[in-house]
């Protein structure tokens, strides 16, 4: 039997190195949910959290992990990243079902300013959907 976990970051390490949506389908599960500090309650739906997770992807400059964490189903991934001149660190804290697909993604981004120029980047791209 295959980790899940460990599964899911071969193949999410291949995403963010690729950019490729189709193999963001295959690795976000069917009601995933998204949480982060830009809004108050947590989205639900697949189609959101991929729109969200690829704009984000394309939005970042200079992008890279520092550091994973899992313990069993559980990943938390520290990253540092820059958009336009804002430099941005932040912690993608996600679950994944045990197909070692994503079921769950929390995104904790500092500083301030940085959040702030990762949220003017997601409403610019995808407008009032990213409300």
């Amino acid at each position: 039997m295959s980790d899940p976990a460990q599964t899911f970051l071969t193949r999410w390490y291949a995403y963010v190195e690729s950019h490729d949506p189709a193999l963001l389908q295959t690795i976000v599960a069917d009601g995933a949910t998204i949480s982060s500090p830009a809004f108050y309650k947590p989205k639900t739906s697949k189609d959101y959290v991929i729109a969200i997770l690829t704009t984000v992807t394309d939005g970042f400059e200079d992008f890279t992990y520092t550091k994973q964490w899992t313990d069993g189903n559980e990943i938390i991934l520290e990253f540092e990243s820059r958009i336009g001149a804002t430099k941005l660190k932040g912690i993608d804290r996600i679950t994944v079902d045990a197909d070692g697909r994503m079921s769950h993604i929390e995104v904790l981004i500092r500083p301030l300013n940085g959040l702030i120029a990762l949220a003017e980047h997601v409403k610019a791209s995808l407008g009032q959907a990213a409300a």
